[in-house]
């Protein structure tokens, strides 16, 4: 069975939902991946389901929001909220931002984080980029984000963003040699390894995508692909540049997986 491939909707996210499930629907893709944010329309189950069988798009993945969202709770109630909605929405998987390691952590990973696990879902703890301490920029890393594979250990799925592992300058095979045991998500995107966190088109940066896609069907990968971009790589605010670039993404994909 070949691995679904979805679009993020937080890839364009200065966009409505309704266009963007349009365009995903027209574009060919699997499903989406629905990025929370402030709008309620993000939030509500009836618009979610509605929007799906409008346009034939299942939800596969939650990404809860960035901020306080709609909700305007903390982040690990919003946690819990959100693996009760996908659940309900009958998503595959509910993507975890982590706080960085230490007591934190161990403490976020008791409480929400298996809270959240209890309704059902797969909640999968992404790999973060590192974060570069401002005063001191000759620090290119910093413990203050699990970017590392080793701060994800003993926090069970996890999703794997290769943007965070260019922009912590990783070499990304040996990461999802390291991951790969666990690994329940894939947030896709390329990057030209700068140290910025870039999330540009596959195959228009230096990260090896093919062979990592190459390798997700042999290693028994449970989940799905999940394009995860920024709008401006995608050719925003150009609506036909934006559809044109969404089929070479998932015509890259789709190549790299067979």
């Amino acid at each position: 069975m070949s691995v679904p491939v979805v679009f993020s909707t937080g890839s364009l996210f200065p966009f409505g939902l309704e266009r963007v499930y349009g365009w995903v629907s027209e574009s060919g893709y699997d499903g989406v991946e629905v990025m929370m944010d402030e709008r309620w329309d993000t939030h509500q189950e009836d618009y979610l389901s509605a929007l799906s069988k409008e346009h034939g798009v299942p939800v596969r993945a939650l990404h809860p929001p960035l901020g306080a969202g709609a909700w305007r709770l903390d982040p690990g109630e919003t946690l819990v909220r959100v693996a009760r909605l996908a659940r309900r929405l009958g998503a595959d998987a509910v993507v975890a931002h982590p706080p960085p390691p230490g007591r934190a952590q161990e403490a976020w990973s008791a409480g929400p984080l298996a809270e959240a696990r209890k309704e059902g879902v797969a909640v999968a703890v992404e790999n973060m980029p590192p974060r570069t301490a401002r005063r001191f920029p000759f620090l290119r890393r910093s413990p203050g984000s699990s970017y590392l594979p080793g701060h994800l250990a003993g926090l069970g799925d996890v999703t794997l963003d290769t943007s965070h592992v260019g922009a912590a300058r990783l070499d990304l095979l040996e990461v999802f040699s390291e991951l790969s045991g666990r690994l329940r998500h894939v947030h896709l995107s390329d990057s030209r390894l700068t140290g910025r966190d870039e999330h540009r088109v596959p195959g228009r940066g230096k990260m090896p995508l093919k062979e990592l896609l190459a390798a997700l069907g042999p290693s028994g990968y449970p989940g799905v692909v999940s394009l995860e971009l920024k709008p401006w790589p995608l050719g925003a605010p150009e609506p036909r540049e934006i559809q044109a670039r969404m089929r070479e993404a998932l015509e890259f994909v789709r190549d790299g997986l067979a």
